[in-house]
C-alpha cells in the first residue's frame, strides 16, 4: 500500500522520475567512478563501452579499461576511465 501512495503522490506532485523513484539516477565523481541507479538491464558489457536499458532509453557508457564493481538488480558502480555518456532512445521530454 505504501508503495501505491509513493507514486499516486509523485504523480500528483510532479515529481521527477528519479526522485519518485521510476527514473535511472547517476551520479559521477570524477572521471573514475559512475553509479547507476534505477537501471533496467545491462545490454552489452565491453572494457570500452557500457550500455544499459534505462526507462529513459539506452545509456551508454564509453571509456577505458571499464569495470563492473558492483552488480546489483537496482544498482551498478562502474570504474575506469571515463570518455562520455549520453543517451539514445527512449522519450525525451
Amino acid at each position: 500500500m505504501l508503495d501505491k501512495l509513493t507514486k499516486t503522490v509523485g504523480e500528483v506532485l510532479d515529481f521527477p522520475p528519479d526522485v519518485a523513484g521510476k527514473g535511472p539516477r547517476i551520479t559521477i565523481t570524477g572521471r573514475q567512478e559512475v553509479f547507476v541507479e534505477n537501471y533496467l538491464e545491462i545490454v552489452e558489457f565491453t572494457a570500452e563501452e557500457i550500455l544499459l536499458n534505462t526507462t529513459e532509453g539506452v545509456l551508454t557508457i564509453t571509456g577505458k579499461e571499464l569495470v563492473l564493481k558492483t552488480v546489483l538488480s537496482s544498482e551498478l558502480r562502474i570504474e575506469g576511465q571515463f570518455i562520455s555518456l549520453y543517451y539514445g532512445g527512449g522519450d525525451s521530454k
